[in-house]
C-alpha cells in the first residue's frame, strides 16, 4: 500500500444516469472523455491484447491511492497512507472527478504531539464497508519516521456509523503483545453475523506476516500463522512488472521483497488472504480463526492452499455468487476463481458442471476477469450494485522497488468500475 490524495470521475451509459455520483457525469466508456488515456502513463491500448469487458474511469487522483470503498448511496471513498511521508489527507471522500475532501473530518487526519494515538488516524491503509452500513479505517500505527514498530494504541481499527453522520462507534485496538516483530496491519474484512457480535479478520504484511482476529464483542484479538510459511514471502523472491524484474532496493543496494499476507477476503465461510511477494493464495475457516482457544498447530493444519494463481497480487474482494476476485499486478489484471460448485460450466478433473455444494480446492481454476495495460497495480477493490471498483497505484514504480529509490510513478492515479452483474459478499 502507498500515499495519495484524490478526485473522482464515474463513467455510464445515457440509459443509467442514475449511477452518477455527482452532478456532471462524463459520458460513456465509448465517448472521447473516456477513451482519451494519454494523460494515463504506462498505458496504451496496443500494449497487448484486452481481455474482458471495458474498464469505466470513476476517479481521478493526484497521488497514488491504496484503499478504496463504497458506500450505500454511491459516495466513493480512498486512502493515502503515509508509508514513506506525509499525504495532506489520510482518507478522503470524492466530491467530483478530480475533487475530495478529509473523511469523516479533517482534524483526525493528523495525530498531534502528546494525543491519544487510538483517537487520530497515523497511517490508514484502507477503509472498508460492512453489512450494517459501517465505514471500517485499518490504521497500522506504523509513522514512517519510524517503521520498525506501531505506535502502541495507533495501530487499531476504527468503525464509523454512516447512518449518523459518521459518527465514531467505537476504536478497537491491537494490544502491544500483537505488536512486536514488526506487526504491520493492512488490510480488515467484516463479518457481522459470526458469534453474538461478529468479527473482523486482518492481515499482517510484515516480513513474519499473519492473520489478526478480533471479537468485536468484547474486543479481545488474537493472532495467528505468524512466522509460518503460508503467510510468508517466497525467500528471494523477484516479480515481474510491465515486462521489468522488480527488486527492493536501498539507494544502489539490491535485496528481495519480503511482503507478507495482504489481500484479504470473506468467500463461502472462509478467510482468503494472499502472500504478495508471491503467487501464492490460501484460506482456513473463519470459524477456526474464531475460535481463540485453538491451538496454533490446529489452525496451521486447518489451512488450505488451493495451488499457486500465476500473479503477484494484493487487493481481494469476494461477490454474493461465491466468486473471489484477485487483482493480479503483474499481469495488468483482475483474477477470480468460482468457490461454489452451482456457478462451473465446466467439468474440471471429473466433476461435472453445476451441483451443489463448494469447490473444492484441487479443482479451483484461477481466471482472467479483465486485463488492459491501465490496471496499473490495481490495489484494492470493493463491489456495489453489480460493478467492481478498484484503484491502482503503480506501487512496483515506487521508490523502494526502483534502483537508487527513484521515484517513477506517473500521475494521475485513476480508478475504475466494470460490470460483473454481482453484488458484494454477504
Amino acid at each position: 500500500m502507498l500515499p495519495a490524495v484524490v478526485p473522482i470521475l464515474l463513467v455510464i451509459t445515457t440509459a443509467a444516469a442514475q449511477d452518477c455520483l455527482f452532478p456532471i457525469c462524463p459520458p460513456y466508456q465509448g465517448g472521447s472523455a473516456c477513451n482519451d488515456n494519454s494523460t494515463v502513463p504506462y498505458s496504451s491500448p496496443d500494449d497487448f491484447t484486452i481481455t474482458g469487458p471495458p474498464l469505466q474511469a470513476v476517479h481521478q487522483s493526484s497521488q497514488p491511492p491504496t484503499g478504496l470503498a463504497l458506500d450505500n448511496a454511491k459516495n466513493l471513498y480512498l486512502t493515502y497512507p503515509r508509508n514513506n511521508g506525509l499525504t495532506p489527507s489520510q482518507v478522503t471522500i470524492a466530491k467530483s472527478f478530480t475533487a475530495e475532501e478529509p473523511w469523516p473530518n479533517a482534524a483526525i487526519q493528523n495525530c498531534t504531539s502528546g494525543q491519544d494515538p487510538s483517537t487520530c488516524f497515523i497511517n490508514v491503509q484502507n477503509v472498508v464497508l460492512d453489512s450494517q452500513n459501517v465505514m471500517w479505517a485499518v490504521d497500522s500505527g506504523i509513522n514512517f519516521t519510524n517503521p520498525s514498530m506501531a505506535i502502541p494504541g495507533g495501530a487499531k481499527i476504527m468503525a464509523f456509523n454512516l447512518s449518523s453522520n459518521n459518527s465514531l462507534i467505537r476504536t478497537y485496538t491491537i494490544p502491544t503483545a500483537l505488536l512486536a516483530n514488526g506487526t504491520n496491519a493492512n488490510d480488515v474484512r467484516i463479518n457481522n453475523t459470526l458469534g453474538t457480535g461478529g468479527f473482523a479478520f486482518l492481515t499482517d504484511e510484515s516480513k513474519y506476516g499473519g492473520i489478526l482476529a478480533v471479537n468485536l464483542t468484547d474486543g479481545t484479538w488474537t493472532k495467528r500463522l505468524f512466522n509460518t510459511s503460508v503467510v510468508m514471502a517466497d525467500p528471494g523472491y523477484v516479480g515481474s512488472y510491465d515486462g521489468n524484474p522488480i527488486y527492493s532496493w536501498n539507494g544502489t543496494t539490491k535485496s528481495f521483497i519480503n511482503t507478507a499476507s495482504d489481500g484479504i477476503a470473506l468467500q463461502s465461510g472462509n478467510v482468503y488472504w494472499g502472500v504478495l511477494a508471491s503467487r501464492r493464495f490460501y484460506y482456513v475457516p473463519q470459524s477456526v480463526m474464531a475460535d481463540f482457544s485453538l491451538p496454533d498447530e490446529d489452525v496451521l493444519n486447518s489451512v488450505v492452499f488451493p495451488g499457486q494463481l500465476g500473479s503477484e497480487q494484493a487487493g481481494f474482494t469476494a461477490d454474493d455468487k461465491g466468486r473471489l476476485y484477485l487483482t493480479a499486478s503483474e499481469q495488468n489484471a483482475i483474477y477470480y476463481v468460482d468457490t461454489l460448485q452451482k456457478y462451473i460450466n465446466e467439468t474440471v478433473n471429473g466433476v461435472p458442471p453445476g451441483g451443489s455444494g463448494f469447490v473444492q480446492p484441487e479443482n479451483y481454476v484461477v481466471k482472467t476477469l479483465v486485463r488492459s495495460a491501465l490496471i496499473q497495480h490495481a490495489d484494492s477493490a470493493a463491489i456495489l450494485d453489480g460493478y467492481l471498483y478498484f484503484c491502482t497505484n503503480q506501487l512496483e514504480y515506487s521508490p523502494p522497488r526502483q534502483y537508487n529509490n527513484t521515484d517513477n510513478r506517473k500521475g494521475p492515479f485513476r480508478s475504475y468500475r466494470l460490470y460483473i452483474g454481482a453484488g458484494p459478499a454477504v
